[in-house]
């Protein structure tokens, strides 16, 4: 597909960047050439400090982006409002400024987020699977010996998914989860990495791929397995800024502990239940809910997804980032079976305070982003599709029952994959049923977008559709404007 190949010709030029900016002797300088986005923006990276004698000229833009985008903006010392910075006569801050004094124009990743991405047919995915496979076959020549297993996990993990009764949702999920591996590895083979960075990417790609293999067991039930894939997708998203030269060290070494200790939570918790202290003395943990692990892991992802989120301004940016890290860490404590019964106790009262904390700053960081209006029909079809991805296909069922065309009720719908714009009444839905058959058919805006928001309601919505949520309100506020329509609690 195009939009993986340019992901790849990114994180080519990420590499690059980010080696070069760490790999440098202090007192030099050094002139970044013009990077792009897969949207074909124009990201201009910003030179180290310090003040050199004479700044070497900059490199002219790789030629095969002439015809991507427009060309930069004239220089100015202000960022626009995306958070994608421009050039700039001034040289930002070191890597290694604190979060206060972050210039405006930190890092960028590669995506807006997945909720821009073009839905795709689940045939689609085939020819991913193919080039991600090549992509890790080829990075497994490069890696320091010691992760040749871990890709050798991967791989077999993505060989996989051609098992005609995977779900396209998980497939995506792990697809793009390798896919964000590799940028990591992509570094991690580069011989100019430095030491330190080197080991903390390794360390990261063994965990998560451990994670993967432990949620892809049998004993986890499928419905939970396609939530925890999710969070593993966004919590790896997170991979391009911590591997972007841009990104300051105190926000990356706060992103590699927040993927850390999620996926550490994940694997010792993946279905539910609580893992057993290490003298035996105390078992799962009855006074909670036996999916609250899960359910806080989906905040973190939501979390990660917002902050790899190139419209996030940047100061909202850290403050996720912080908070997150706060709970991540938690979140870790309460799944370790070396904590005690009174010190579980004592941060399982901390993680509930901190979770509330950081669900509050989802809203704040994902609607300080800027983002376009979109017509009724693609506002619905994005929020519709973050829905069908975040929400269990059980709730998603019993919600659109009396919707689903008669063929799908009959048969049974496994997967609702993805709902693409039809028009500005209708959008074209594509499910997996669950003999396995692709199928797809029309659904009217309105009865489908009511009956999504009682399915996730308005307390949910940034914590599940992380800033998708943005494209749902978007929508209720259509109806409500146009045809006095009002969409569940969206708008309250």
């Amino acid at each position: 597909m195009a939009r993986t190949s340019r992901r790849y010709v990114f994180h080519a030029a990420n590499v690059s960047l980010l080696t070069a900016a760490l790999a440098l002797p202090a007192g030099m300088t050094v002139s970044m050439p013009e990077s792009r986005d897969p949207a074909g923006s124009a990201v201009a990276a910003p030179a180290q400090t310090t003040d050199p004698p004479s700044p070497p000229p900059s490199p002219p833009s790789d030629p095969t982006d002439e015809d991507t985008g427009p060309s930069s903006p004239p220089p100015t010392t202000e960022s626009n409002d995306s958070g994608v910075p421009d050039d700039s006569t001034d040289s930002p801050p070191s890597p290694t400024s604190t979060s206060d004094e972050t210039p405006e124009d930190s890092p960028t990743s590669d995506s807006g987020g997945t909720d821009e991405q073009t839905p795709e047919d689940p045939s689609d995915l085939e020819t991913e699977s193919d080039e991600v496979t090549t992509s890790l076959s080829e990075e497994k020549e490069k890696v320091p010996e010691e992760l040749a297993p871990a890709v050798d996990t991967l791989l077999d993990i993505v060989s996989a998914l051609d098992a005609p009764e995977t779900l396209p949702q998980d497939r995506e999920g792990i697809i793009e989860s390798a896919e964000n591996l590799t940028t990591a590895l992509e570094v991690i083979s580069d011989p100019s990495t430095p030491p330190e960075l080197r080991k903390q990417l390794t360390a990261l790609v063994k965990q998560v791929t451990s994670t993967l293999k432990t949620i892809n067991s049998p004993r986890v039930p499928p419905e939970e397995r396609s939530m925890l894939i999710l969070v593993v997708k966004r919590t790896t998203s997170v991979l391009d800024v911590i591997c972007d030269p841009k990104t300051p060290q105190e926000l990356r070494g706060t992103l590699i502990a927040t993927v850390d200790d999620t996926h550490y939570a994940l694997e010792r918790s993946p279905d539910g239940t609580q893992s057993d202290s290490t003298d035996g003395s105390q078992g799962p943990d009855e006074s909670k809910g036996p999916d609250q692990d899960q359910s806080t892991a989906m905040l973190l992802g939501a979390s990660s997804e917002i902050v790899h989120d190139r419209r996030t301004p940047p100061r909202e940016r850290e403050k996720l980032a912080d908070i997150t890290q706060q709970v991540s860490s938690l979140l870790r404590k309460v799944t370790d079976p070396k904590t005690s019964q009174e010190e579980r106790s004592e941060a399982k009262k901390e993680l509930d305070e901190r979770t509330t904390h950081m669900k509050e700053q989802q809203e704040e960081s994902a609607s300080a982003q800027d983002r376009p209006e979109e017509s009724l029909g693609k506002a619905a079809a994005l929020c519709t599709s973050a829905i069908f991805e975040a929400a269990p296909e059980s709730s998603i069922m019993r919600g659109l029952k009396k919707l689903v065309p008669a063929q799908w009720e009959d048969e049974g719908v496994k997967d609702f994959y993805k709902a693409k714009e039809k028009s500005k009444d209708q959008l074209d839905v594509l499910a997996q049923l669950r003999n396995n058959e692709d199928s797809r058919a029309p659904f009217d805006v309105v009865p489908l977008v009511t009956a999504l928001a009682e399915i996730v309601p308005r307390d949910r919505l940034f914590g599940e559709l992380s800033g998708s949520a943005l494209y749902c309100q978007q929508t209720a506020s259509y109806l409500d404007e146009e045809f006095g329509i009002t969409v569940g609690t969206w708008l309250t």
